[in-house]
């Protein structure tokens, strides 16, 4: 069993690329395998929306280093993608990598592929929080639609410096539940 992590935070002491890592540390200690993709120290362009993949059986046109990613993402048996929220959403890097899922759109690879979401924010405001938690279902109904299984969605909120997270038992136990949850 493989579980890839995609991080889209730029930042090196990112709260959500640390939840991340204690999510695929407890999946590796539930004998998966793990791998993590840091989107940012990665040569990655945006979707061209030339729909060369759909014409190509879900073969993207850009030769850049999202083939790996897709190589593993159809090994896996499940995906956590963490991201910041920055403006009330996911992270522009979030956002290329799912804009550039499209390929995976009309073919049956990710099939039933497990799929959880992990998310951090300075913000501890509710309006702000409710407007982010429905951005944060909007991106897992995408996931969805791709053929992915929802197992989770985790906002964590009041992270508002690096590594603060360090700090915090209770999001840092959010993080190891959504590593047993998706070796499930």
């Amino acid at each position: 069993m493989k579980i890839v992590g995609i991080n889209t935070s730029p930042r090196k002491g990112s709260n959500s690329r640390i939840a991340l890592v204690k999510a695929l540390k407890t999946a590796k200690s539930k004998g998966a395998d793990t791998v993590i993709y840091d989107l940012n120290d990665m040569n990655i362009r945006t979707c061209q929306a030339d729909n060369y993949c759909v014409d190509n059986n879900g073969k993207c046109i850009l030769d850049d280093d999202l083939q790996d990613v897709y190589k593993s993402i159809v090994e896996s048996y499940g995906v956590i993608l963490a991201t910041p929220i920055y403006m009330g959403n996911v992270s522009s890097l979030a956002k290329i990598f799912i804009d550039r899922l499209h390929c995976l759109l009309r073919v049956d690879t990710v099939r039933d592929k497990k799929f959880s979401i992990i998310a951090s924010q300075a913000a501890i405001e509710p309006p702000m929080y409710e407007y982010i938690k429905n951005n944060l279902d909007i991106t897992s109904d995408i996931f969805q639609s791709i053929g992915f299984e929802l197992e989770d969605v985790v906002l964590l909120i009041g992270n508002d410096s690096e590594e603060a997270i360090l700090n915090k038992k209770d999001q840092l136990d959010k993080a190891v539940m959504v590593g047993n949850k998706i070796t499930r």
